[in-house]
């Protein structure tokens, strides 16, 4: 049997690939804010409470994690929370380049040694690929000028791809994944008409999460043959051009940044 963390594993699509992971016998382990929500999730799951849009909670996270489960066979980042105007965090940092990049970088970067021990890792990343080379703001990351939710969101899926690019290994397979519109609950400050109207529309064009995570499994079951790839749901696509000098320079302004926390 094999380990899996994921991360937002209390709601939606983490949630049902928690449950079906629990149902075979396999090890999991969930990070999230909302105790409440875990307890009321069937089977003998370990649950780490954390406030991933905080840079020091994803620290302790981690070393949680590191600290009693030495090996993970399957790290799932798929914490998610909508602003659609600029919030800033406790820490000084955009909430979407805080939520949607820094965590999951952290993770993926703080558990690299469970992952090495663990035979055949997978990271399997919710961060959608496919945002433009042009993407970062490369002297504001914190968006101070011009911000909206498009720029922000397209921001974190750029420093995702490389991020990935750079902690993808012969060993460690990395894989962007897009599960398209899921039928969850959407978490995010929206308004009420807002959240009327996607409730509506995730019930009639939305998968449910129990079907939405099969392709999940797939690629769990059958890890990728490349160190980095990304999926559509089950459609494997072709990764946008970025450089390993790109990455280098994301990693840099990045541990900067991380270093001053």
């Amino acid at each position: 049997m094999s380990t899996i963390v994921i991360t937002g594993g209390t709601d939606g699509l983490g949630r049902a690939l928690a449950a079906d992971r629990l149902r075979e016998g396999h090890t999991v382990v969930i990070v999230g804010r909302s105790e409440a929500k875990f307890r009321t999730l069937e089977g003998d799951a370990h649950f780490v409470q954390a406030d991933l849009r905080e840079v020091a909670e994803n620290r302790r996270a981690t070393k949680e994690i590191a600290a009693r489960f030495p090996a993970v066979d399957t790290l799932v980042l798929g914490a998610a929370y909508v602003h659609r105007d600029r919030q800033v965090t406790s820490e000084g940092f955009e909430h979407t380049f805080a939520l949607y990049y820094l965590s999951r970088h952290i993770f993926a970067s703080e558990l690299q040694g469970v992952l090495a021990a663990a035979e055949r890792p997978l990271i399997l990343d919710t961060t959608v690929p496919g945002a433009p080379k042009d993407a970062i703001h490369w002297d504001d990351f914190q968006l101070s000028q011009g911000f909206t939710w498009k720029t922000a969101n397209m921001q974190s899926r750029r420093m995702g791809l490389l991020s990935a690019l750079r902690l993808a290994s012969d060993h460690v397979r990395y894989v962007l994944y897009n599960p398209g519109f899921v039928r969850t609950s959407h978490q995010g400050a929206l308004g009420k008409a807002s959240r009327a109207m996607v409730s509506v529309m995730a019930q009639v064009l939305g998968t449910p999460p129990e079907k939405a995570i099969l392709p999940m499994l797939d690629l769990i079951a059958n890890r990728p043959d490349t160190p980095l790839s990304a999926y559509a749901r089950s459609k494997r696509l072709t990764l946008d051009d970025a450089t390993a000098e790109e990455a280098e320079r994301l990693h840099a302004a990045t541990t900067q940044l991380l270093n001053a926390v």
